[in-house]
């Protein structure tokens, strides 16, 4: 994968889903200058060896892009090019961040526009629609954001658009505002037999680590959490593993060997463990810190796991 690919996909998953088929008439050349920029945005023809000179390419393509977006909207202001022009538009966000290339003042088309359209192709509506609720779920995360209205309106949206095909992307999200803003529900009958709820610990800070005795990185970790759990267990602090181990028999070793005491989910599916799979998790080790209201406050807890926790039992 060449430098410049790398740096777009590192920035959003939407600017690289969101594929504007431009089909500009043989008037329209200032639209067809567009949807050509657009491609070399996407799929540069040169290949930069460096990042820094990714980003440089990139900011020069997008001041590119900018003129000739206003240069098409003023030759032909009524082209229902302008729809998937203006989707692509708003999915530049965080690249130009990245490019240091800020956006125009003035917005030419909002994706409101886009979603009530009705010269727009279906498909470039229901995508401006998953752009609206996707961009606005960083709003609504920040701090003194309102998840539960921003909830509401991805619901709306999966309802009015149940077939576009990003519609993952805003289950996931939705997933993760749920995780971070209502205590998680999790309950469950251990390898060893001890009966796990999660709801039963509030007042008490979670640490849930999916993890596997195969993988080298979750065994590495493995040391800092038995020290931190020895010296703060009393205090209130739990571990709650997630095997994705494949054999019991392997895992009931290797967690006697170690001296690992808490409990562990396990149902002998690997790599498709029933909640790895239903969190949407990618890889281990991944670990969340849940509060005393048994909410996720971090997914990435071993960065800091120790500040994390001691703070947490301060609350």
């Amino acid at each position: 994968m060449n430098a410049f690919r790398h740096l777009c996909i590192g920035v959003t998953t939407l600017v690289l889903a969101v594929s504007p088929s431009l089909r500009a008439a043989d008037g329209d050349a200032e639209w067809k200058k567009v949807g050509e920029i657009i491609e070399t945005i996407k799929n540069p023809k040169e290949n930069p060896q460096t990042s820094e000179t990714a980003r440089i390419m990139l900011k020069h393509s997008l001041a590119d892009f900018d003129a000739a977006y206003a240069a098409a909207m003023k030759a032909a202001p009524t082209s229902p090019e302008r729809w998937d022009v203006a989707l692509f538009a708003a999915m530049l966000g965080r690249v130009r961040e990245l490019a240091g290339a800020p956006a125009p003042e003035k917005e030419l088309v909002s994706l409101e526009e886009v979603i009530k359209a009705t010269d727009a192709k279906p498909e470039t509506r229901s995508q401006a629609s998953v752009a609206m609720v996707m961009i606005a779920s960083d709003t609504a995360l920040a701090p003194g954001g309102d998840p539960v209205a921003w909830v509401a309106k991805a619901e709306k949206h999966l309802k009015d658009f149940p077939e576009e095909k990003l519609n993952r992307l805003v289950e996931v999200k939705m997933q993760e505002v749920n995780l971070k803003t209502k205590p998680l529900g999790l309950k469950f009958t251990a390898v060893d037999g001890r009966e796990v709820d999660v709801s039963k610990l509030q007042g008490k800070v979670i640490l849930i680590d999916f993890w596997a005795t195969w993988c080298g990185p979750c065994v590495e970790e493995l040391p800092a959490v038995l020290k931190l759990y020895k010296e703060l267990h009393a205090q209130g602090f739990e571990v709650i593993g997630v095997s994705l181990d494949g054999d019991k028999a392997e895992l009931e070793a290797f967690v006697k060997e170690k001296g690992v005491e808490w409990p562990q989910y396990f149902d002998g599916k690997g790599t498709e463990n029933e909640l790895f799979v239903r969190f949407n998790l990618e890889s281990i080790p991944t670990m969340w810190l849940l509060n005393k209201k048994g909410v996720v406050v971090s997914t990435t807890a071993f960065e800091g796991l120790e500040a994390q926790v001691k703070k947490l039992l301060a609350e």
